[in-house]
Order: structure tokens, then C-alpha cells, then sequence
């Protein structure tokens, strides 16, 4: 709608929106294919994952042209081949997922109950719930992921936004920190927090709260706290 044309071009299927991999696969195939995978589709909150399909209602809601989306494949398919005038050679395109969902199967979570946790700017945890869809009473978020043939199963997250991001943000922002692996060394150097507590919650509260509006505190200070502790 801001953009002069762009309304009727995708009305006329001549514009195309979709997720960083549908994105990747387009260049890859060279503009042949227009595709993402069920993990990517179930985190843009218009794809039902009951019935696997872009939901009607919310397109109709949001006046979005079905024309404009990928096609939703399974994780593990054959979804083209690159241009080859990218590698020299045309390569089979024969997996999407998305990064937590890959991380889950990258693991070897194949079977009910089998979970991981992922450490990197943020902390995710996953559990393969199957074949049928699980409703977490506890604030946890409902997702598809893959079994270990690609093919879409369901699984509950739990996301805490800031992780390692917190070590950046101490070297870059506070300065206590010239190198992140300083970390280690830095809290090995006090016996404990002395009390103090950091909530990292710089962009709010993931599970269970999703509470977008909360911010970072540090509490527990004292003439006795000093940046080891923090650390």
C-alpha cells in the first residue's frame, strides 16, 4: 500500500513476498522458484499450522494477496536446482529449515520428548511433541518442526531474548569487558553474584511472560558489589 504499483502487482502475481530463505531460493534458482518450507511459514503468524496452509481469514484480515506467498514444501525436498552460473554447475536445493527447527534436528531430536537448548544471542528451547499439536498451559509457543524425513511434526519453545547478546553488551555498551572470552576469567574471580541479580531483558521478556514492554534491571547492589559480580 506505500509503495505506487505495488498493490496491483501483487494482486496480478507479479510481486512476490516471503521469508529470507523463500529470498535465498529465488536467487539461488535464479527467480525459478518461489517456496519456503512449513518452520519458516509457521513463524510469519499467517500460515495455519493445523491444516498447513496460509490461513485464508488472516490474509482476508490483513488484504493479503495469496498470489504474493510461497508455495509451503516439507523441510526435506527437492525444491530445485541452482542457477549454474553460481557454482559452476546446477546443485540440487534438497532442505529448508528454520534456525531453531534446524538446530532441533541438527541435534537428533527425532523422537517425542527429545529436546534441546541452543546458547547463542538468545537461549531457545525446543521439545519434539509429534505428530499432534500440544497447547502449552505454562506460556510456551506452539511450532512446526521436522521429523528426521523432513516431514512437519509439532513442537513447543520456550525463547529467552538476551543470552550471549548480555556478554556484547557488557563489552561494547559498559565496557566492563575488553574481549568476551574476558568473561570466563572475570567471574571465576569473585566466589558468587554477592547477590546481585541482572535481567537482561533489553527487548522484553520471552517465555512464559512475552511481555514486549519490560526492560533490563540490575538489582541487589551494594557498597560491597562491584563489575565481577555483574559479570
Amino acid at each position: 500500500n506505500n509503495i505506487d504499483g505495488a498493490r496491483d502487482m501483487a494482486e496480478n502475481g507479479t510481486l512476490a513476498f516471503g521469508t529470507i530463505d523463500s529470498w535465498l531460493l529465488w536467487k539461488l534458482t535464479g527467480g525459478k522458484v518461489h517456496a519456503t518450507d512449513y518452520t519458516n511459514a509457521s513463524r510469519t503468524l499467517i500460515f495455519n499450522i493445523d491444516n498447513l496452509l496460509w490461513d485464508k481469514k488472516l490474509l482476508s484480515i490483513l488484504n493479503i494477496p495469496a498470489s504474493l506467498l510461497p508455495e509451503v514444501l516439507p523441510s526435506s525436498y527437492i525444491y530445485g536446482e541452482t542457477d549454474p552460473e553460481i557454482f559452476g554447475s546446477a546443485i540440487p536445493i534438497s532442505g529448508i529449515a528454520g534456525d531453531q527447527q534446524a538446530a532441533l534436528y541438527g541435534q537428533g531430536c527425532f523422537n517425542p520428548g527429545d529436546s534441546k537448548c541452543t546458547y547463542g544471542t538468545g537461549c531457545f528451547l525446543l521439545t519434539n511433541t509429534g505428530k499432534k499439536r500440544t497447547n502449552s498451559t505454562s506460556g510456551l509457543l506452539t511450532t512446526i518442526a521436522c521429523d528426521a524425513n523432513g516431514k512437519p511434526i509439532y513442537s513447543l519453545e520456550g525463547s529467552v531474548f538476551i543470552g550471549g547478546a548480555v556478554i556484547q553488551w557488557l563489552r561494547d555498551e559498559l565496557h566492563i569487558l575488553k574481549h568476551s572470552s574476558d568473561s570466563e576469567k572475570i567471574a571465576r574471580s569473585v566466589k558468587d553474584t554477592n547477590g546481585v541479580v541482572l535481567v537482561p531483558a533489553f527487548t522484553g521478556l520471552g517465555a512464559p511472560h512475552w511481555d514486549m514492554n519490560v526492560r533490563g534491571i540490575i538489582t541487589g547492589l551494594t557498597r560491597g558489589s562491584n563489575s565481577s559480580h555483574i559479570v
